[in-house]
C-alpha cells in the first residue's frame, strides 16, 4: 500500500511524510524487532525516540484522538483511524502495541470470517450479470398484475442482493437504475420509486446469509451462536419487509397493469430458475445442518460463478453480440477483482477494530459501563430505550462492521446483567444499525442514493422519512416484545 501511494506523483510527498511519522510513533515496536534480530545493537537513541512518543501520546491524547476522528469524517480510510486510535490508547497506557497486529491476525484466521469475502463475491457476480433482470422478470410475472406487485418485486430483489453483498449501498448502486425503470414503467412515481429502493437497501442484513450476522456471532461467540441469530432475525426481518412493502403499495396509484399470464410466469421461471435455486440451496444446506457457514459460502460462490460465467455467459460481449465461454471466463476475474476493495476494506476495518476492542476490554470498559447502568438504570425497558437511541446514532456515524467490533462487546455484558436474551439484543443491535443507514443527516444509504439517483440530499431525506418512521415503529415493537426474536429458539 505504501509503495502504491509513493508511486503516484500526487501522493508521494504525503506518503513520505506519513512514513517518517509512522517510523517515529512505531519506534518502540521497531526497537523490539531490531533487538530480537541483533541483541547487541546500540538502541539507546531509538529508546529515546520511543519514550518521547509515549510522553507525547500521554499529554496530547485528547487532541490526537479528536484529530483521528475528524480525519475519519473527512474521508481517511476508517481502518486507519481505528488502528490509529487503538495504537494511541495502548501508547498512552504504556501497553504492548504489538497486541494490535496479533488481534488482527487472530480474528482474520477465524473460519467464519472467510465466508464474508466469499458471499461478497457472490453478490458482485449476481449484480454484474443478468441475475437482477431475470429475478425482476420472475417477481414481476408473479406480482406485477395486481396493485403493488412491482413494489413487492422490488423489495424482494433488493433484499435478496443485500443478503449476499452485506452492503446495502452496493445493492442500491448496482440495481437502483434497473428497479426504478421497473417501477416507473408500471406508472409508479419516480421519486417514490427511488425512496422505496433506498428504504429497502438494508433489509437483507437481517436474513441469512447476512455478513453482518456472521460477524456479530464471530465477535461475540462466547455469548451467542450465529445460527441462533439467523433464526431470531427472521420474524423481525419479515416484519420490516412487510411494513416497507405495505407503505410502498399505499403509494402505488397506477391502474394500468399487465394481465396475469401463466405463460409469462412459465417463461420467467424458465429463465430465472437457477438464480432462484441459490437461496433455497443455502437455506437447506445451512439450516439443515449439512454445511457450515464457510462451506455454504464456498458452495454459493462455486454455484454462482459457474452459472454466471459458463451458463449465462454474462461477462463481456464480443463484436457479433455473442458471449463465448472463454471471453466470459476471462472477464469474470474483473468482476471478482472489483469486489476486493469492498471485502478488503471490511476485513481491514474488522482487524483494526479488533485491536481497539481488545484495549477497551483490557481497560474493563464493559465492566465499568455495566456497573454504571446497574447503579443508575434499574429498569431494563429504560435501558432498551436508551440503547436504541445510542445505537441509531452509532449507525449514523460508524460503519456497521466497526460498530459490531467495538460497540457490541460493550453492550453484551450490560444486557446480560438485565437478564435480556443475547439473541434478542443481537437482533435489536442489527436493526438499529440498519435504521442508522437511513437516519439523516449522515445515514450512509442517503448519501449513496444521492449519487445513484443524482438528486439533492434533502430531497432523498424527504422521501425516506415515512419509511424511516415505519421502520422505527417496528424496531420499538421488536425491542419490547422479545417473542419476535426468540420464537424459533429452543
Amino acid at each position: 500500500m505504501l509503495f502504491r501511494s509513493c508511486s503516484k506523483k500526487e501522493t508521494w510527498v504525503s506518503s513520505l511524510v506519513g512514513l517518517v511519522v509512522g517510523l517515529y510513533i512505531g519506534s518502540g515496536p521497531l526497537s523490539g524487532v531490531i533487538y530480537s534480530i541483533w541483541n547487541n545493537a546500540p538502541l539507546n537513541w531509538l529508546y529515546v525516540i520511543s519514550n518521547s512518543w509515549l510522553w507525547f501520546s500521554s499529554h496530547a491524547f485528547i487532541f490526537v484522538l479528536i484529530l483521528l476522528i475528524i480525519l475519519a469524517i473527512m474521508g481517511v480510510p476508517l481502518f486507519i483511524s481505528l488502528a490509529g486510535i487503538a495504537y494511541l490508547c495502548f501508547s498512552k497506557g504504556v501497553g504492548y502495541v504489538e497486541v494490535i497486529p496479533q488481534e488482527m491476525y487472530s480474528v482474520l484466521i477465524d473460519s467464519s470470517i472467510a465466508a464474508i469475502p466469499l458471499f461478497t463475491i457472490v453478490g458482485y457476480l449476481l449484480s454484474r450479470g443478468s441475475a437482477g433482470r431475470r429475478l425482476v422478470d420472475v417477481f414481476n410475472a408473479f406480482f406485477g398484475w395486481f396493485r403493488g406487485g412491482t413494489v413487492i418485486a422490488t423489495v424482494l430483489v433488493v433484499t435478496f442482493f443485500t443478503m449476499f453483498t452485506g452492503a446495502s449501498g452496493v445493492t442500491i448502486l448496482a440495481l437502483g437504475a434497473l428497479l426504478t425503470i421497473l417501477l416507473t414503467g408500471t406508472g409508479y412515481n419516480k421519486d417514490k420509486a427511488e425512496s422505496l429502493i433506498t428504504a429497502s437497501g438494508a433489509l437483507g442484513l437481517l436474513f441469512p446469509p447476512s455478513v453482518a450476522i456472521i460477524m456479530y456471532g464471530t465477535v461475540n461467540y462466547f455469548s451467542v451462536d450465529v445460527f441462533d441469530i439467523f433464526k431470531g432475525s427472521i420474524i423481525p426481518g419479515l416484519l420490516l419487509a412487510f411494513a416497507t412493502i405495505g407503505f410502498g403499495i399505499f403509494n402505488d396509484k397506477n391502474t394500468n397493469r399487465p394481465k396475469f399470464s401463466w405463460k409469462a410466469i412459465g417463461v420467467s421461471l424458465k429463465n430465472g430458475i437457477w438464480e432462484l435455486l441459490l437461496p433455497v440451496a443455502i437455506i437447506v444446506l445451512y439450516f439443515g445442518g449439512i454445511f457450515t457457514i464457510m462451506q455454504t459460502a464456498a458452495f454459493s460462490l462455486i454455484y454462482t460463478y459457474i452459472l454466471e460465467t459458463f451458463i449465462r455467459r454474462d461477462f463481456k460481449d464480443d463484436e457479433d453480440g455473442k458471449k463465448p465461454a472463454l471471453s466470459s471466463f476471462l472477464h469474470s476475474f474483473r468482476v471478482v477483482a472489483d469486489s476486493i476493495p469492498i471485502t478488503g476494506g471490511v476485513l481491514m476495518i474488522l482487524g483494526a477494530a479488533r485491536g481497539l476492542s481488545y484495549f477497551l476490554i483490557d481497560a474493563s470498559v464493559p465492566t465499568i459501563l455495566s456497573d454504571f447502568c446497574q447503579a443508575h438504570i434499574h429498569s431494563k425497558y429504560i435501558f432498551l430505550l436508551l440503547l436504541n437511541i445510542i445505537l441509531i446514532l452509532v449507525g449514523c456515524l460508524m460503519d456497521i462492521y466497526s460498530a459490531i467490533m467495538i460497540v457490541s462487546p460493550l453492550i453484551v455484558p450490560i444486557a446480560a446483567s438485565f437478564g435480556i436474551s443475547q439473541v434478542h439484543i443481537a437482533v435489536v443491535f442489527l436493526m438499529n444499525m440498519q435504521l442508522g443507514f437511513l437516519t439523516p443527516p449522515v445515514g450512509m444509504d442517503l448519501f449513496i442514493s444521492t449519487y445513484a439517483f443524482d438528486k439533492p440530499l434533502m430531497k432523498v431525506v424527504k422521501g425516506i422519512l415515512p419509511y424511516l418512521a415505519i421502520q422505527a415503529i417496528i424496531l420499538l415493537l421488536i425491542t419490547y416484545v422479545p417473542w419476535f426474536t426468540t420464537a424459533f429458539i429452543k
